[in-house]
């Protein structure tokens, strides 16, 4: 008998702790498939090699999260967040990467933030994505997954500056949503390690972020701005920034969703720059939708002329609101010293330069 009550002491405990929390939401996705990839450069001697295997996260990276608001009272509520990627599939497999969380960089580093949310807008702070990375998953057909996705040309990924996708210690304002026009502002106090904030040269890595888009019926359209300052922590001169934007849109015609983006980014102190352009189409087909992309990578940056071309055309098939199946074929070329890959994010795919690249993938998500 007081065991009993004990147990029902302990299960009232946490019962008003969640009622006290307001609301808590435990989320996640579970992403695994069968991959091939061609283009890739063995790990000794010359030549190419290719991989099949299970991978974890091709159409989106494996992740399990908590997520909360709390109701503060006139119109005014808490929110937080906290993610974390996993590898679904194991870490011994080719994109394991990432210190075995196969994405982001470590427990609890795709995203983590605490703030505020009511009719002013929303603040948070913590390890919050790029606005640019948020608008090219959304523009991307492939929504920056399979093996066509935008990631294997993105600037945010092949710049060779920096990883632009997240960053630590940023703060951010979104505003409200204005007849489907909302801006995002957002300030990173340090690019570099943050487990050293302070440099060797007496200075850090901060960055801005800038984001404006409107979503209103068919139409989608937007610009976004990033800039990272003291560059030289990333190997350019003393106080060198690089900047880059992107300019995007997209208009759905109910048979088929067209979108175009264009993105550039110059560093201070070398001649040129990083472009990218896409063009994308989402067809609805029966219970799932066709997906395909051309994407074009170049870089004139200094005495770079290296350039890749990317075309590629996949199909989702819903199962369920929550399940669905997936496939996706990929193929880049690559010139001029240029040597991008398939999946090319995973930090253990390493292209072979003017080299071409395929990518074959089939595989099942879901999500929670």
């Amino acid at each position: 008998m007081k065991k009993s009550l004990l147990a029902l002491a302990v299960i009232g405990a946490f019962a008003s702790s969640a009622y006290a929390a307001d609301s808590v939401q435990l989320y996640g996705i579970v992403d695994v498939g069968v991959a091939h990839y061609t283009g890739l450069k063995p790990s000794t001697g010359t030549g190419t090699a290719s991989f099949t295997g299970l991978q974890s996260g091709i159409q989106s990276p494996s992740r399990i999260g908590l997520k909360g608001t709390e109701d503060l009272g006139g119109g005014l509520s808490a929110i937080f967040n906290a993610e974390t990627g996993f590898c679904a599939a194991g870490t011994n497999v080719t994109g394991g990467n990432s210190n075995g969380y196969c994405s982001a960089g470590g427990f609890m580093q795709r995203q983590a933030y605490v703030g505020l949310t009511g009719n002013f807008g929303t603040v948070v702070g913590g390890r919050l994505n790029n606005p640019a990375y948020t608008n090219q998953i959304a523009i991307d057909p492939f929504g920056f997954g399979m093996t066509g996705n935008i990631a294997n040309t993105s600037l945010l990924t092949q710049n060779g500056v920096a990883n632009l996708t997240r960053a630590d210690q940023t703060l951010a304002y979104i505003t409200p949503n204005f007849s489907g026009f909302k801006a995002t502002l957002a300030y990173t106090f340090n690019v570099g390690t943050a487990t050293q904030p302070i440099a060797t040269n007496g200075s850090t890595s901060r960055a801005y972020w800038l984001s404006g888009n409107y979503n209103n019926g068919p139409i989608t359209a937007g610009v976004d701005y990033s800039q990272i300052s003291n560059m030289q922590n990333f190997g350019l001169s003393q106080g060198a920034k690089a900047k880059m934007y992107d300019l995007f849109g997209g208009y759905d015609f109910g048979i088929a969703k067209v979108v175009g983006l264009y993105s550039n980014l110059k560093a201070d102190g070398i001649s040129g720059s990083q472009k990218q352009w896409l063009l994308g189409a989402t067809v609805p087909v029966g219970p799932g939708a066709v997906l395909a992309s051309y994407s074009v990578y170049k870089n004139d940056m200094g005495v770079s002329t290296a350039q890749a071309k990317q075309a590629a055309i996949g199909y989702t098939y819903s199962l369920s609101k929550r399940t669905n199946l997936y496939t996706s074929y990929s193929h880049i070329s690559n010139s001029n010293g240029a040597a991008i890959v398939a999946n090319s994010n995973a930090s253990t795919n390493v292209g072979v330069p003017n080299t071409g690249s395929n990518g074959f993938a089939l595989g099942i998500r879901h999500q929670f």
